[in-house]
């Protein structure tokens, strides 16, 4: 099976942000077929046309950024894991993980509050966007979503099912692939 399915639960983040997506492309088709239709008619001068120009490629980037925002998690199939940023994805075949485990999550390579989960690789540790809840003060890193530590566990324990039941019959090849 080739389709990507998500590991992390959803929670209240992917509601905001989908939200968000879902309003802000709604907006942005209304508006663009609103002055289309505006120029095509003569009811719209060129300075609002312009204007309006402008503004869809910010559309466009913010949409995007809430699109990502609301896609980053954890993803397997049976041909490996995929680790979905904000910025960045990367993908690691079944053949490279070693393990997953719960290290600090890092900021500019300092430990924050929460705990990130970790996939262990032939190629060294690469941390993913899901963090578990922490309620102690100090720095926090808002990237992925925010687990509680029950649903953090069941990740954790899914993953390593996961990777035990690819143990087997992997494929090979062992690049790693990023965007």
């Amino acid at each position: 099976m080739r389709r990507w399915r998500r590991v992390d639960p959803w929670g209240a983040r992917q509601v905001v942000t989908g939200f968000m997506v879902l309003v802000g492309s709604t907006m942005t088709v209304f508006v663009a077929v609103t002055v289309g239709r505006g120029l095509a008619e003569g009811r719209v001068d060129a300075n609002a046309a312009l204007g309006v120009a402008v503004a869809l490629p910010f559309m466009g980037l913010w949409l995007t950024f809430a699109l990502r925002l609301y896609l980053a998690g954890i993803y397997v199939n049976d041909r490996g894991v995929r680790l979905r940023h904000i910025f960045r994805t990367r993908t690691f075949s079944w053949s490279e993980v070693t393990g997953f485990e719960a290290r600090p999550a890092l900021i500019l390579g300092e430990p924050t509050v929460r705990d990130a989960c970790w996939v262990r690789t032939t190629g060294g540790a690469f941390e993913s966007a899901v963090q578990r809840h922490s309620s102690r003060a100090g720095w926090r890193k808002n990237i992925g979503p925010v687990l509680s530590a029950d649903d953090f566990a069941r990740m954790l324990a899914r993953l390593d099912a996961e990777r035990a039941a690819h143990r087997h019959g992997q494929l090979g090849g062992g690049a790693v692939v990023s965007r």
